[in-house]
């Protein structure tokens, strides 16, 4: 659960109470207080709270080889950020992803394609139209920032879209999700994921040494309905203001939004 080659948990600071914390809370040998909630808040804040999520936290650190799969052609989306671009591959990931639903709602979904320059997945089955979105938005999986943004979009995609077949299936239900969440809805729920893919990258090996991977991974499973639940339950149908997603105020939308994200679990700046 969540990509961990080639990284190292931080020590020291506020990660040495951290690591005790979640030890305890695998083990059910912890006080009351220490819950899926306050986890993920002493996380966010030993990662640099919302400093170190927009930089990417651990984003310079290549993956030996690659992830399969992850060569994309850059094209209308710019790029997803990450390592040497000032930004994070999350907060790039969610600015291109933004950008193209909002003109999906506009315009739909073939003159989007079109105008990113993507017009060979026009007419093309789910999946076609699907995997050539992750590569635009996400890019490659080079780095652990860009790996945790990739999946964490891989599954938005998944949730939005599983049960599309073809190329109208997309439109159709790319449009109820807009409708129903919200583009701030669903960007946050992008964060949200990306959030608990750190979370499982830092803890997810040393608990199954500790307590077996089946109690690991349904302690993983409680922090992630946590997280999820609390991201709908608060951010949902927000309105997203109009804004040139390719610009200046994209970014300043997209981090925005994951300051409101942020603050759903008590961190602030």
């Amino acid at each position: 659960m969540g990509t961990s080659r080639g990284y190292k948990m931080p020590t020291g600071g506020s990660w040495t109470p951290l690591k005790n914390d979640a030890t305890d809370f695998v083990q059910g040998s912890g006080s009351a207080e220490i819950t899926a909630s306050s986890l993920i808040t002493d996380f966010i804040r030993a990662t640099g709270g919302l400093a170190g999520l927009l930089r990417g936290h651990g984003g310079a650190i290549p993956l030996s080889g690659g992830t399969k799969g992850a060569g994309s052609k850059k094209t209308g989306g710019g790029g997803a950020g990450g390592a040497g671009t000032g930004t994070s591959a999350a907060v790039g990931t969610a600015r291109n992803l933004g950008g193209f639903l909002s003109s999906v709602a506009d315009v739909g979904l073939e003159k989007t394609l079109r105008e990113r320059g993507l017009e060979s997945a026009v007419g093309k089955s789910a999946s076609d139209v699907t995997d050539t979105l992750l590569d635009e938005f996400a890019g490659p999986a080079s780095t652990l920032d860009n790996a945790l943004a990739r999946e964490s979009l891989a599954e938005i995609r998944d949730e939005i879209l599983n049960e599309a077949e073809t190329f109208e299936d997309v439109e159709k239900q790319l449009n109820a999700a807009i409708d129903e969440l919200g583009i701030f809805g669903i960007l946050a729920s992008f964060f949200g994921h990306y959030i608990f893919k750190m979370f499982c990258r830092n803890f997810y090996e040393e608990w199954v040494k500790k307590v077996g991977e089946t109690k690991a991974t349904s302690s993983l499973k409680e922090i992630e309905e946590y997280v999820r639940s609390s991201v709908r339950a608060k951010l949902t149908g927000r309105s997203v203001t109009t804004a040139d997603w390719k610009k200046d105020e994209g970014k300043q939308v997209t981090e925005t939004v994951l300051t409101e994200t942020l603050e759903v679990f008590g961190v602030t700046g």
